[in-house]
């Protein structure tokens, strides 16, 4: 009986044909992954209505409108959502010759936000274009992604190697963490690092390596934490934020209360207490505490369960990418995605220091909503060019 040869490229097949820049045969373009962004799509819309629960309040005290977060969140998912069909039409390759560009504007970004960027709470983040604010660090997670992403597929057989392969991707990646832990931002150099090291495993980097430079990487965040009087406090006040409840302990103290009220059901939408002033920054990087308080833990398991789908969808799409490029991009915007998930809800019941990072597609930011939306077309557009089953194909023929 002859066996009929399946459409689907095998892993010898794809070595014997790539390149040195890692490519393979084209893959048959389809459509892209319906689930994720119908998925996605009530992710936003589920945000929408708890920002306008969670800022109402705020809102009508400071502005005198208690729509002043959710008119402006409509316009970032507006303008995010029109990025993202855009972006999931334009071929992924594309990055791959525009990563320099695009590494050495975020490099400018970076360093403009230094010396002319807009200050608050003792940082400086932002910087101010056209009325619209800007924080280019959020930017700077992806763009590193498509760097490492680029680099581990030209250098694909020398990643086993500490000097030539290993060392250059992490001086392309230290520049611009540099600059934004001058900011001050040391989340964001945390998660950025998190998602590299994710990704040089996956790249094939020697598990020595990587253990090597986990140890490097945690003295260098101990040393950062000590010399900078603020962040010290946060780490003493997360081993007991009661011993000051009402000074640097007070924000977390005051989210374990909004779960504690919330019990495994919710006080319902709209009836949270802390979101009347006694919660600070509840309509962004605490804004999960008040969902946790008016939908309670059956709220909280149901978001993070859809989080938990984007993330298994993103994984399967890195699985399934044809080339070494695509795949390792797909990774990296998923790593992203799921590190600062995590870090929102360790912060938030009080699990890890406390610092400021968004739930993404939820807490209200408009740099955060654009960026991560963008990623996601990205993703999508990726997806469209993952391998099918055999027997799918062989239908379309």
């Amino acid at each position: 009986m002859e066996v009929r040869k399946s459409n689907v490229i095998s892993m010898e097949e794809r070595r014997a044909h790539s390149s040195n820049e890692g490519t393979v045969p084209k893959a048959r373009k389809h459509h892209f992954d319906f689930a994720l962004f119908i998925v996605l799509m009530l992710i936003c819309a589920f945000g929408m209505v708890m920002l306008f629960s969670a800022s109402y309040y705020y809102a009508q005290s400071k502005f005198g409108s208690g729509f002043y977060y959710v008119r402006k969140q409509l316009i970032f998912f507006a303008i995010g959502l029109a990025g993202l069909l855009v972006l999931s039409h334009i071929k992924y390759s594309i990055y791959e010759k525009l990563w320099l560009p695009a590494y050495l504007a975020l490099i400018v970004l970076l360093t403009l936000t230094l010396l002319i960027g807009k200050s608050a709470n003792n940082a400086q983040r932002w910087l101010e274009i056209g009325g619209f604010q800007l924080q280019p660090a959020e930017l700077a997670k992806f763009v590193l992604v498509i760097v490492a992403a680029r680099l581990m597929t030209v250098k694909k057989n020398k990643m086993g190697n500490l000097l030539t392969g290993v060392l250059p991707l992490l001086i392309y990646m230290i520049i611009p963490c540099v600059l934004i832990i001058l900011q001050p931002n040391l989340s964001m150099v945390i998660i950025a690092g998190a998602t590299t090291f994710i990704m040089l495993y996956l790249g094939g980097a020697k598990v020595w390596h990587l253990l090597l430079l986990a140890v490097v990487g945690g003295i260098a965040v101990y040393v950062l934490i000590k010399i900078a009087g603020y962040r010290s406090s946060r780490l003493e006040m997360f081993f007991d934020p009661w011993a000051d409840a009402n000074g640097d302990g007070y924000q977390v103290v005051q989210s374990l209360y909004a779960f504690g009220n919330g019990g495994l059901f919710g006080q319902g939408i709209n009836y949270s207490r802390q979101k009347l002033l006694f919660l600070p920054y509840r309509e962004s990087d605490f804004i999960l505490s008040i969902i946790g308080e008016e939908l309670g833990f059956v709220g909280c398991f149901a978001l993070l369960a859809a989080y938990m789908f984007l993330i298994w969808r993103g994984i399967r799409i890195a699985m399934r990418c044809r080339d070494r490029f695509g795949s390792l991009t797909a990774a990296g915007i998923t790593c992203v995605l799921a590190i600062q998930v995590l870090v929102n809800v360790a912060v938030v019941t009080g699990s890890v220091p406390a610092t400021g990072q968004t739930l993404p597609f939820i807490s209200s930011g408009g740099t955060s909503m654009i960026v991560f939306m963008a990623a996601m077309g990205i993703l999508l557009n990726i997806s469209r060019y993952t391998e099918v089953k055999a027997e799918n194909e062989q239908q379309e023929q």
